[in-house]
């Protein structure tokens, strides 16, 4: 986890700005580009400063061409009375670099239906004022203040002054081209190159020769997970390291643009304790810091795949349930169920659900259904409504294993177990139909039930054994103090406590949608 000490004097000021039903926003009913009602904050700003704001704007992601034109340092060289003819031109773009910078330049409601946040207003002109007394009254302090301060971006941003540095100074070097694969103990002169750019990332190697050695083996496995292969480790011509590998530098440097873009929906910042769910990596990060000694927890997850994505979206857990009844989403019933039982025989179809421990019930759960009376072929074909739900039991084969997280969503999105917990020893675990399955979803019980009397032992003493199938589940609400926000974003780069910068394919292809209306992209 990425501290950031330069703001923690801050963060306190800055948050009695503005709170939310618990969680950081910033609203105002100013329109954020006029720029009137910011002419106090603009008018005291020197030019020159204001200039070098912009121009050192990089390390948040942004192009500062997109602000510091050409015409605007065309007409600071030449000079003259600035004041009438450059600094309300400067004023306007710096607004609009704060406005950027907070809030983001792409609205999320125009990247795609899995993403759920409604673009944030910007500032008001009291609130940017109180911020640039505390930034002393200097406008780069002023701009990063104004930037998220949420820990997942603060991630991404130092990846990103990491490789747009590279890309600077040239330590990203060109490749040299590989004519034959490449394995441990490979002698080659393209060695010298891989491991160059594996340094640049990040990764540990202690000799910068031509051997592929066992430091350079663990790099190459590392990067062979994160593109979701099983890793052997071998780099070929035409395979995907060697993709991977010749992906220019200020390619990565507009990955990284993106993602740091897509944290600017979320709150500035983040509560004392929350989940963080990285999509693109299917990876869980709890942190808690509301008591003395702050604690993590993190784990792998499997989440939606590219058809069924999971959304990007803040949430809350709110219960837990103990053996849950799974109810069949309408997309699997109409995409998958549906088309299995239609091709069934009466027989098969009782088969299929008592070795499933299907139920079917009507749409309000009132009556029980036999399902071999059940049109499926009419359903599917749309002859006939489909006014049903089928409802697995609680067992150790339920669909949602044994631990279900409830969120408060309208989108059947949540937390859970899993039947196949083989899923999360493998590189690809885009696969679920959109809810998150938990590595280590006990751990996850036992924290947001402390201080009730289910504790680790008691959870597992109601759990299902095997063989054994229930028709109850145990739901317990989650202590009010202990309700945990849940945020989810579908980030394809970052850096990792271990300094490595990692990256991802977008699979989801999300990025793409956010580079199209991106206005300052590199």
């Amino acid at each position: 986890m990425i501290r950031v000490v330069r703001f923690m004097v801050l963060v306190s000021l800055v948050s009695q700005l503005y709170v939310v039903n618990g969680w950081a926003q910033m609203r105002t009913n100013a329109s954020s580009g006029n720029r009137a009602d910011y002419s106090n904050v603009l008018s005291q700003i020197d030019i020159l400063d204001m200039r070098s704001a912009m121009l050192n704007i990089w390390r948040h992601g942004l192009n500062p061409q997109a602000y510091w034109t050409e015409r605007l340092e065309n007409a600071y060289v030449t000079g003259g009375n600035l004041s009438r003819t450059l600094k309300p031109l400067a004023d306007q773009a710096y607004l609009k670099m704060l406005n950027d910078l907070h809030r983001g330049s792409v609205d999320p409601q125009s990247v795609g239906r899995d993403v759920k946040f409604i673009r944030k207003d910007f500032l008001s002109p009291q609130q940017l004022m109180t911020l640039f007394v505390a930034a002393g009254r200097r406008s780069a302090v002023l701009a990063d203040m104004v930037a998220p301060q949420n820990a997942p971006y603060l991630a991404v941003k130092e990846a990103f002054e990491k490789i747009y540095s590279a890309c600077q100074d040239g330590s990203w070097r060109p490749i040299t081209p590989l004519t034959t694969p490449i394995r441990l103990y490979s002698h080659h002169k393209t060695v010298i190159d891989i491991k160059q750019r594996l340094v640049v990332l990040g990764y540990r190697i202690s000799k910068m020769d031509d051997t592929f050695d066992g430091d350079m083996l663990s790099a190459i496995s590392d990067i062979q997970w994160n593109m979701r292969i099983n890793p052997d480790g071998e780099i070929s011509p035409n395979g995907k390291v060697w993709a991977f590998l010749n992906v220019s530098c200020m390619d990565r440097v507009r990955q990284l643009q993106v993602d740091m873009e897509k944290m600017r929906w979320f709150p500035q910042y983040f509560e004392n304790r929350y989940i963080f769910v990285n999509l693109a990596m299917s990876y869980f990060m709890l942190v808690d810091r509301t008591n003395e000694w702050p604690r993590m927890m993190s784990f792998r997850t499997v989440n939606g795949r590219p058809a069924r994505k999971s959304p990007t979206m803040r949430d809350e857990v709110v219960r837990v349930i103990i053996n849950p009844f799974w109810v069949v989403p309408p997309t699997i019933f109409s995409e998958d169920k549906v088309n299995d039982l239609k091709k069934l025989s009466r027989a098969q179809i009782a088969e299929y659900f008592s070795s499933h421990n299907y139920e079917v019930w009507d749409g309000g759960f009132r009556r029980k259904i036999d399902p071999t009376t059940v049109d499926w072929m009419g359903i599917s074909e749309g002859r006939v409504s489909p006014d049903i739900q089928i409802r697995q039991l609680p067992h150790l084969g339920n669909a949602l294993g044994v631990l279900k997280f409830d969120l408060t969503n309208s989108f059947a999105i949540y937390l859970h177990d899993t039947n196949q917990r083989e899923l999360f020893d493998t590189p690809m675990r885009q696969v679920s139909s959109g809810c998150i399955r938990l590595e280590k979803p006990l751990d996850l019980a036992e924290f947001l039930l402390e201080d009730t009397p289910w504790d680790r032992a008691t959870i597992q003493a109601v759990m299902a054994r095997p063989g054994e199938v229930l028709a109850k589940s145990t739901e317990l609400p989650i202590p009010k103090a202990k309700i945990t926000p849940v945020y989810t974003a579908y980030l394809t780069s970052t850096i990792s406590s271990d300094g490595v910068v990692r990256f991802v394919d977008d699979i989801y292809g999300q990025n793409a949608a956010v580079r199209r209306n991106l206005t300052n992209s590199f």
